[in-house]
């Protein structure tokens, strides 16, 4: 297993950013300067699955409390599509949100300055790091891509040399103001860029543009407590499915038996059925239904038949990382591969839009679309985990179930990662061949269901923990 036991540790889906992380915490930086070191490295090494033109999400543990921030961004007021086109339409560009959430921390939680936490990030992108197999993989599985991602991504292969001078140009202005992403020079010559590969997007989308501390959801399951981030993101599926299982006692059944994974596939589909029918971005559309009643949720597993789903299982990337004190879940994501595919100043811009559907979630202008990113936390005692993971909509599935390893099944965290698991994907299931049902079988481990990072921390130690089935590594700092 890809597991670190220390005070300070760190796990990300890059072995690169693990070691910016590292160095960070060994330099004496706290968890949110390491944090903005490794989502600005990832911007880099990454950019099929997040960057300055996409979107994150912070759920933090400090001293003084839990911390929750939605940095997702909103149409431009100038949407004015009924419904999203394709995945790829310049419609399902948003302003993206990952910069500002930067910002949040520098203001309040970092201890080094912005230029030494980007330092790393601008390194990589003006000398260059070498294609992962990870990265090519994207570049070959994407089709159909806009001109300006063709000149960019188009013709690598693993181990080519790829600088991105002009991101990390746009990541030293940024190291001067991160404000400067959203009303500044840049701004006016990335909107010029995108108006150009027809998104209807003008400055004042960028400039009025802020994302939110938030207060977390919280509920129970069992003796624990849970939280996650609440609408637009899609976190109370999660917490919707953690309640399902502890009403139905479905986990007294061995983890393998073939009746528990069918009972969860009834419970996956009423969490996507509500989702679909009530998340939305609350500042149109407050969630008026309380998901998590028990009465609610009994009445739900008698009268629900499961219906096909389409799920979108696209890229994301999640880290966490703690100084011994600051314990750091952050997650982002460009939504699919590539995001849009339309690229201005080297940088990927997200299709995030394409999460709009119908009905409370359909396209507004300065709107943010339901959201797949979320975050779990979980607190017994002197006990904290956090889980997080790469998997589109598939996440509250995988978050349920590697935390069902870990609270009902007693195994440590690493173990829980490691475990095999399902995934109801609307018209299949899958499942990895260790757990050897009837379903679809994928390989012993699968990227398929889902890339996990994952922290517990307790008085004498903490575990940080990376998932097998990517190409990330734990570390620590002592």
């Amino acid at each position: 297993m890809k597991v670190a036991y220390g005070k300070k540790v760190v796990a990300t889906q890059n072995y690169v950013a693990s070691y910016v992380g590292a160095k960070v915490l060994e330099n004496g930086g706290n968890a949110f300067d390491a944090a903005i070191a490794i989502s600005a490295t990832l911007s880099v090494v990454l950019p099929y699955t997040s960057g300055l033109g996409g979107d994150g999400f912070l759920l933090a543990k400090t001293p003084e409390g839990i911390i929750a921030y939605n940095g997702s961004g909103w149409a431009p007021k100038g949407l004015n599509v009924e419904k999203i086109p394709s995945p790829r339409h310049p419609s399902t560009v948003v302003v993206p949100g990952l910069v500002d959430l930067w910002n949040f921390l520098i203001e309040r939680y970092t201890s080094m300055t912005t230029f030494e936490l980007l330092k790393p990030a601008i390194s990589l992108a003006t000398n260059g790091f070498y294609v992962s197999k990870s990265l090519y993989k994207a570049i070959k599985n994407s089709s159909g891509m806009p001109e300006s991602w063709i000149k960019t991504y188009g013709n690598l292969n693993v181990g080519d040399k790829l600088k991105l001078n002009e991101i990390g140009e746009v990541l030293k202005i940024i190291a001067k103001d991160p404000r400067e992403f959203y009303e500044g020079k840049i701004t006016e010559e990335i909107v010029s860029g995108l108006r150009k590969e027809g998104v209807n997007v003008d400055f004042s989308d960028f400039a009025n543009f802020k994302g939110e501390e938030v207060k977390p959801l919280k509920t129970t399951y069992k003796d624990y407590t849970l939280y996650e981030l609440p609408p637009n993101t899609q976190g109370i599926s999660t917490l919707q499915a953690l309640k399902l299982a502890e009403l139905s006692n479905v986990n007294k059944l061995p983890y393998d038996d073939e009746k528990r994974i069918n009972e969860h596939i009834k419970i996956y589909g009423i969490v996507y059925n509500d989702r679909n029918n009530y998340i939305a971005d609350p500042r149109f559309y407050p969630l008026d239904v309380d998901l998590l009643d028990e009465k609610y949720l009994r009445n739900r597993m008698k009268e629900f038949r499961v219906m096909i789903e389409k799920m979108n299982t696209q890229d994301t990337t999640f880290f966490v990382v703690s100084d011994g004190e600051n314990e750091v879940g952050f997650i982002q994501s460009l939504f699919f591969a590539f995001g849009s595919g339309i690229v201005v100043k080297n940088i990927p811009f997200n299709n995030r839009g394409f999460g709009f559907s119908e009905g409370n979630n359909k396209p507004e202008p300065r709107k943010r679309p339901l959201h797949t990113l979320s975050i779990l936390m979980a607190e017994k005692e002197d006990e904290n985990l956090i889980i997080g993971c790469a998997g589109g909509d598939l996440r509250p599935q995988i978050h349920s179930q590697v935390f069902e390893y870990y609270a009902d099944y007693g195994l440590e965290i690493d173990e829980a990662v490691d475990a095999p698991r399902f995934m109801f994907l609307g018209s299949r299931i899958v499942a990895e061949k260790r757990l050897k049902t009837k379903h679809e079988q994928l390989d012993y481990y699968s990227p398929e269901v889902g890339v996990v990072q994952a922290l517990k921390s307790n008085k004498k130690i903490n575990i940080a923990v990376a998932d097998p089935r990517g190409e990330g590594i734990a570390l620590v700092v002592n």
